[in-house]
């Protein structure tokens, strides 16, 4: 069977974007994999976080996953930070990368931009060989990612082939994989931009899956649209309505030309009541089950502890293995 990975900083608030990129896909296909998520504590540091806001993330993410449908019998999930094979290798990619090619990366330049006067930028500017680490540790197939994560996976491919060009065949090399729809799920109030979990919680463009019902229901009400008053999609021209399209189409399960058909003769007004009420009830449901979860840390601090002992069985083997390939295990 194949292998399946993702991982989820723990910084900021899980939002209605990442359910659609990345979440939801997940767990539709985590019976078909070896299927493993980790909380990527580690990455989460190339920025200052308050210890007890890292900690309390952490455990919110455990629990919204169970709540968004994860199946422990099926997936193992687990802190980056207790798989210490993980910097191991992360710190071998590292001679397989140039100063150039890293300081290239989409995301670095962008979250560069981020940093407050008081962080430093090398742990950011080494990211894509830990995430290539996380990768190819497990030997996985499979990353479903969102659209900006498309070039992270591309360079995980280039390192684990270079080292496998170099010290024969190691590493299986991943396919990211992007939804058919929702690739990008795009900020209400600007369209232009990706919706963000990163971004402030009084954000009117961005939709966390904890938000209270009405601040939901407020936000897509108020979303940036056009003048047109023709509801069809094209990100383009109407980036706005298709951005909403995008959302109604994965809560309802519908191709794009389905959930076009079924909403062309709807006034923007009419279309975005309705969707607000289904992704305000859809929420609702996760919601719930997310405090279900949450109001019982012991259980969820077992299930990290259980996971990670599952995730060191198949790393520590596999690092023994890239040892004696690069004559470290004598």
């Amino acid at each position: 069977m194949k292998t399946m990975i993702t991982g989820v900083r723990p910084t900021g608030s899980i939002t209605l974007a990442n359910y659609i990129g990345g979440i939801r896909r997940f767990i539709e296909q985590q019976k078909e994999y070896n299927s493993l998520i980790f909380i990527a504590d580690i990455h989460g540091l190339t920025t200052y976080i308050n210890p007890n806001e890292i900690r309390s993330n952490i455990l919110d993410i455990t629990a919204l996953y169970l709540a968004c449908g994860i199946d422990l019998s099926h997936t193992i999930i687990f802190q980056q930070s207790d798989v210490l094979e993980h910097c191991n290798l992360g710190f071998l990619m590292s001679f397989q990368c140039g100063v150039g090619e890293l300081s290239r990366m989409t995301q670095y330049k962008s979250k560069k931009k981020e940093l407050s006067k008081n962080d430093k930028d090398m742990g950011l500017f080494i990211y894509p060989t830990l995430m290539a680490a996380d990768i190819l540790l497990y030997d996985a197939n499979v990353v479903p990612v969102g659209a900006d994560q498309r070039q992270h996976i591309e360079k995980t491919r280039d390192l684990g082939e270079r080292f496998n060009k170099v010290y024969g065949i190691t590493f299986e090399l991943p396919e990211y994989q992007l939804p058919k729809i929702g690739a990008k799920i795009m900020n209400l109030q600007n369209p232009e931009i990706k919706m963000s979990k990163s971004a402030p919680k009084d954000d009117k463009g961005t939709i966390f899956i904890l938000d209270d019902i009405k601040i939901t229901k407020q936000k897509i009400m108020s979303a940036i649209t056009d003048s047109e008053g023709k509801i069809y999609f094209d990100a383009e021209k109407k980036p706005g309505i298709s951005n909403l399209l995008s959302i109604i189409a994965v809560i309802d399960n519908l191709s794009m030309e389905e959930v076009s058909f079924k909403y062309k003769d709807y006034t923007y007004k009419d279309f975005k009541t309705e969707v607000a009420d289904k992704v305000a009830n859809f929420i609702l449901d996760i919601q719930n089950k997310f405090y279900s979860f949450r109001n019982n840390e012991e259980y969820l601090k077992q299930v990290l502890q259980d996971g990670a002992q599952r995730a060191r069985k198949l790393a520590s083997k596999k690092m023994e293995e890239i040892r004696r390939i690069v004559g470290l295990k004598l």
